[in-house]
């Protein structure tokens, strides 16, 4: 901040931009400098393929643009996708592959998704005028080079060249530092601290054919708690500093476990990505243009190659298959007769409670190892490897070994009925209290708020003393948790 505030009130904005630009760089190299020259390279190129995109079509546009998908996707392939492919073809075949895969760079999925949509802009007209300093900034912008947003070129690039008179608002400052309280609180307090009930399980899954059905219960909630709070901290807190910076960024997670349905929770759930593939892999398709048969399956497609954007793995693209079977019985659903009997209470309750199941069967195979430990998992949570419950459970619950439960004393995550209160207490935290975008609205609009299913909140931040104290409580206890950093989930992806 000191570094911006100084550029911009000795040599102007453009200046400040331009040190902005540069320490996002040195942060992404802060993690590996040995990818720094693969990104500048990868901006460098992709820019120069947009002035030519930019210019009156000569027949050459068609190609230039096959060039820089294919180049681009090329990359993102031999870094993700090359080793998990080599193994699977080896395997087939009967050949040996003891190759080990290649270090993944940090971020690649987000900015090629980003470079391939300033090339389709570019195309169509719509980035023009686009200088290299803005362009390096809407690639490497430190708040969400890493785990996104993904941001369009026309969200981001038209700020950059609005005038201002001063580099910092206090109001952009109170409101970005309050996002980035909330944000650390989330991950550090919480995500963090439900971690450590995941790994045992998922690890003791790929190795054993059972898991204990309450064992099995905690660790898929923690994870499913454990995401929620991870990619909401992550999300809250690129808002902040880049608000901070008078930047919007797109809103990118809003309450998705208050979905009553897996399309609404498509809507919430990683919006900027569900929004990319839409317009940029579903509508190229066809979408729903060429009847329901061709529409589903390009449902299908879409979302078992967002499954596997997620990381090269068989557990990724079975979560996205699974999610795309929810999404044609959801509309298949909705179209049908018997989905109006579904109202008042009783029909929400359920709506959400059939939702959230399936989201939660999906994220154990997101998980997982492999396909053999989700399966162990699901298979210890229908009960299927044996009712069990803690010894002293059933000595005051006789009626329940009528039932068929029997007690267990060794457990691998299980600890006493407190962690499943805390798991329960936090649950409905994610269902009862309003995100962060309900919280700031009024003092920071996403650069795609029409697009968000926006709702009212009782509570809205203000630049109070009463905030100020509650941000300071939570920005406090948040940095007193900094002796076990751990890195956010959506780094990997």
């Amino acid at each position: 901040m000191l570094g911006f505030g100084t550029a911009f009130r000795k040599w102007g904005l453009e200046a400040a931009w331009t040190w902005l630009a540069a320490t996002s760089v040195f942060f992404y190299g802060w993690w590996n400098p040995a990818h720094v020259p693969l990104l500048l390279v990868s901006v460098t190129s992709n820019f120069w393929l947009g002035r030519k995109l930019a210019l009156p079509d000569q027949g050459q546009h068609r190609w230039l643009l096959a060039i820089g998908v294919v180049v681009n996707l090329g990359l993102l392939a031999w870094y993700k996708y090359w080793h998990f492919l080599a193994s699977n073809v080896a395997l087939l075949l009967n050949l040996d592959w003891d190759h080990t895969p290649l270090e993944l760079p940090l971020g690649i999925s987000f900015y090629t998704f980003h470079q391939l949509t300033y090339l389709l802009h570019c195309r169509a007209g719509r980035a023009e005028g686009t200088t290299f300093r803005h362009y390096l900034l809407y690639i490497t912008f430190f708040p969400q080079l890493i785990a996104g947003p993904i941001v369009r070129p026309m969200e981001m690039l038209p700020q950059l060249r609005e005038r201002r008179e001063r580099a910092f608002r206090w109001e952009d400052i109170s409101i970005g530092f309050t996002l980035l309280s909330i944000g650390l609180f989330k991950k550090m307090v919480i995500a963090d601290h439900v971690a450590r009930w995941i790994s045992p399980v998922f690890d003791e899954a790929s190795r054993a054919s059972s898991i204990a059905m309450l064992d099995a219960w905690i660790a898929v909630l923690a994870y499913t708690l454990q995401l929620y709070f991870d990619f909401s901290a992550y999300s809250d807190m690129a808002l902040g500093l880049a608000r901070v910076f008078g930047v919007s960024l797109p809103g990118n997670f809003y309450s998705p476990y208050k979905a009553l349905s897996i399309v609404d929770f498509w809507r919430r759930w990683h919006i900027t990505l569900s929004l990319f593939l839409r317009d940029y892999l579903y509508i190229p398709l066809g979408g729903n243009r060429k009847g329901e048969v061709r529409r589903n399956l390009n449902l299908l497609i879409v979302m078992i190659i967002g499954g596997f954007w997620h990381g090269a793995g068989w557990t990724f693209g079975v979560w996205g298959l699974w999610h795309g079977m929810a999404l044609l019985i959801n509309h298949a659903w909705m179209k049908s007769a018997a989905s109006q009997s579904l109202r008042g209470s009783c029909g929400t309750l359920f709506s959400w409670g059939l939702t959230f199941l399936t989201i939660i069967i999906g994220w154990t195979f997101f998980r997982a190892h492999d396909l053999q430990g989700a399966f162990t998992i699901l298979k210890g949570m229908a009960g299927f490897s044996g009712l069990e419950l803690p010894v002293a459970w059933l000595d005051r619950l006789v009626f329940l070994k009528a039932l068929g439960f029997s007690g267990r004393s060794d457990w691998l995550v299980f600890e006493s009925p407190w962690q499943i209160v805390q798991l329960l207490a936090l649950l409905a935290a994610t269902l009862c209290l309003p995100n962060a975008i309900q919280l700031a609205s009024g003092s920071l609009t996403p650069s795609n708020h029409a697009s968000l299913p926006f709702r009212p909140s009782r509570w809205h931040w203000q630049p109070s003393f009463g905030w100020a104290c509650v941000s300071g409580l939570m920005l406090a206890v948040a940095l007193l948790h900094l002796g076990r950093l751990s890195e956010f989930l959506y780094f990997q992806f």
